[in-house]
């Protein structure tokens, strides 16, 4: 019998186990509950309580999948050419210090270096810049481009981008925008939503818990995943991972963890300094697009050079072009001061049909920095 939806809000505060399809039932309830503030409480309560209680796989798992089944049928998938291996790649979002487009900027160069990313993202609610944004405002288009000619794009240069916007309309349409922190769903939910097949991903977390996150994306399907999550302290969480940090990193594959891979990744980030203000969000939206462009363009000299080579390394290793995260980190360094990513950029821009004259406007912002802003407090949207 389908539980009642208070009396899932009453479970959640029990130490006790809750059964998968009272969560399943629960979450579906009251996801189709009235808009309005009972709902809205009662959503938030629960998803928060889910990641509070451990979190428990198979709880979080149940409403996962009670989420995703709003809209699954509708999904279409697509997959890459024979022999061209896809990197599905985002985040959570959500995270306590707001940076540049570090995501964005380290798939192009890890493009540039041989790997095939497929990037997904939004717009962002709150930062400056979402990875979307970021798309926009360099001319390139997205919208317009069906998702098999941004597969052959990204087979073609090595970076595509998959807006997930609309990959949710039913579930967005109850939840959008109501979220300013990570709960349960946050564990997998975006990793799961790219219209293109990968046979690998990684999916940065803006939470400890990266081992819960890959275990569950392993169970839901993904083959070969890794989640990343970098600290500072006890309240700054991001999604990326950040020279200098506490970092944590799972990978699975095939079912099984990749210990010696997870602290790979961990003495990649060690052996850098931290410098939280060189990867700082700016206060203007090009200045924040234009402090990537920078670094794509081998005109970054700080830290932020560093944080976008440790991303991008981590994703050559993930699709095999590069053997270790050191020679990665190698690899994507050479990459960035030679300028070579910029002509990936601008490749990509031109293959969707964009506007090379807006990234040829930002390449004449990519004169000394201006001034940063200290992290913001919310952000809904992945980046």
């Amino acid at each position: 019998m389908a539980m009642t939806t208070p009396l899932l809000a009453q479970k959640i505060n029990s130490p006790a186990d809750i059964a998968p399809e009272d969560v399943h039932d629960g979450i579906t309830s009251i996801l189709a509950l009235p808009e309005g503030h009972t709902r809205d409480v009662m959503l938030g309560s629960v998803l928060t309580g889910l990641l509070l209680r451990g979190p428990r796989l198979e709880e979080v798992e149940a409403a996962i999948r009670a989420a995703t089944a709003l809209d699954r049928n509708g999904w279409d998938f697509y997959q890459p050419p024979t022999g061209v291996q896809f990197v599905g790649y985002t985040g959570s979002g959500k995270k306590t210090f707001k940076t540049i487009n570090l995501s964005t900027a380290a798939a192009l160069v890890a493009a540039t270096g041989g790997a095939h990313v497929a990037k997904l993202g939004s717009r962002s609610a709150s930062s400056k810049t979402g990875s979307r944004d970021f798309i926009d405002l360099v001319g390139a288009t997205s919208d317009t481009v069906p998702h098999q000619e941004m597969v052959d794009i990204t087979a073609e240069g090595g970076f595509g981008f998959f807006s997930i916007e609309n990959r949710v309309p039913e579930f967005d349409r109850r939840y959008g925008g109501r979220f300013q922190a990570v709960h349960a769903l946050s564990l997998a939910f975006p990793a799961l939503l790219s219209p293109v097949t990968c046979p690998a991903y990684v999916y940065g977390l803006s939470h400890p818990a990266v081992g819960a996150s890959a275990r569950l994306l392993s169970r839901l399907g993904l083959p070969d995943v890794t989640v990343i999550n970098s600290s500072v302290g006890q309240t700054v969480q991001v999604d990326e991972l950040l020279p200098g940090s506490t970092v944590r990193a799972c990978r699975i594959s095939s079912g099984d963890e990749d210990l010696a891979f997870n602290d790979e990744v961990r003495r990649g980030v060690a052996s850098m300094p931290q410098d939280l203000m060189s990867v700082a969000q700016h206060e203007d939206p090009l200045e924040n697009v234009a402090a990537a462009i920078r670094v794509l363009a081998g005109r970054e000299t700080s830290q932020a050079r560093n944080a976008v080579a440790l991303n991008a390394a981590l994703l050559m290793v993930m699709s095999e072009a590069a053997p270790t995260i050191q020679s990665g980190i190698d690899k994507a360094l050479t990459i960035i001061d030679a300028g070579a990513a910029l002509d990936t950029l601008q490749q990509f821009v031109r293959l969707t049909g964009g506007a090379p004259h807006q990234l040829h406007s930002l390449l004449r912002l990519i004169s000394p920095p201006t001034l940063l802003v200290g992290p913001g407090v919310k952000e809904t949207a992945p980046c």
